[in-house]
């Protein structure tokens, strides 16, 4: 991660802070009264205060890599939707103990704070340098991210030939889909750890690219779910051979129709691709799916859109164009978080 991408993920986590932290701190104060005092106070308006906030916040401008800081700094269990759900799971529980309650929101909001300082510090830094106003933002493109994982992953000149020639395909296919050159979209970059090639692609390229990527998550998802099944059936002792077949069976038909239902629902959109183009279409298709069940993965960082820009002229048109890239970006990264619950699921 670049001094940009860490400087963004610092601006929006401090950007955030101020209201999850008065929100917090608005709900433990009366919880914190019942624990020690006889009159109780009402606590439902700071409760509800607070879950709207978490569940109205937004993570679709965060790449992978920020969310995994966030992860790793332990601050996700007590932000948006995960948020919501530790402190509902604390204070509305059957065992509801006052002091209990409070020792845990304390102890989440002090991490919070924590990370806090750590990130206005960071900033503080970068501009106490010069380096803040650092952007790798493209105005002509979209980034995506491509991480090379797993078995998807990159670990010599022979692998880096292979990877090549398949994101050349994949975004050969789509490019002529949407009537563009594979060449408009750029390389900018990329980064160590499992490799991440860096990206600009145009807008109808990273639309299409998120629709497809959505499709293929929505795979992924099917697939660890029927394994979550096969675990519970098994824990449960309910679990026998012919029930196992049956359930890999249904994953792998799912597998199998991926393809045709990722082409119908793109043809849906562009419902006039020549012969040349759906073969080429369907080539990244293929190969977008063999990606992901590798371990590998894509990201985007949702462009910005301006909510009130006038509909008429180009500027207008390049905006609706943008809101719904946005929005074919969002739903990617929807059913990426109903993965990520699933692969955090207590087995």
């Amino acid at each position: 991660m670049n001094i940009d991408e860490l400087n963004r993920v610092a601006a929006w986590y401090v950007e955030h802070f101020t209201n999850i932290q008065s929100r917090y701190s608005q709900l433990i104060q009366p919880i914190q009264h019942n624990a020690s005092q006889q009159g109780k106070q009402p606590v439902e308006a700071q409760l509800e205060s607070l879950l709207e906030y978490l569940r109205a916040m937004q993570f679709d401008e965060l790449s992978l890599q920020q969310l995994k800081l966030l992860d790793d700094r332990g601050l996700s269990p007590y932000i948006g939707a995960n948020g919501a759900a530790f402190v509902e799971n604390t204070i509305r529980v059957s065992d509801y103990d006052p002091q209990t309650a409070v020792n845990k929101l304390n102890e989440a909001l002090a991490k919070l704070t924590t990370a806090n300082s750590g990130f206005s510090a960071y900033r503080q830094s970068l501009n106490d340098l010069g380096l803040a106003e650092t952007d790798e933002a493209d105005s002509d493109g979209i980034t995506i991210r491509i991480g090379f994982r797993k078995d998807a992953s990159i670990n010599n000149v022979s692998d880096w030939r292979e990877a090549g020639k398949d994101w050349y395909d994949i975004i050969r296919g789509i490019a002529l889909a949407a009537n563009e050159a594979p060449e408009d979209t750029r390389i900018t970059g990329a980064s160590t750890g499992s490799i991440i090639l860096i990206l600009v692609g145009t807008v109808t390229v990273t639309k299409l690219l998120a629709m497809i990527s959505k499709n293929v998550a929505s795979v992924a998802k099917d697939a660890i779910d029927i394994a979550h099944q096969i675990e519970e059936l098994r824990g449960k002792k309910l679990l026998n051979s012919v029930i196992e077949k049956e359930l890999k069976k249904a994953d792998q038909s799912k597998k199998e129709a991926a393809h045709a239902e990722i082409l119908k629902e793109i043809e849906a959109d562009l419902p006039n691709l020549n012969g040349e183009q759906k073969t080429a279409l369907e080539l990244s298709i293929k190969k977008l799916l063999a990606f992901n069940e590798k371990g590998g993965n894509v990201d985007f960082v949702a462009p910005e859109v301006d909510e009130e820009a006038d509909e008429d002229g180009d500027s207008g048109t390049a905006n609706a164009a943008l809101v719904k890239v946005r929005a074919a970006v969002h739903e990617y990264q929807q059913v990426r978080e109903q993965i990520k619950l699933l692969e955090n699921k207590p087995s």
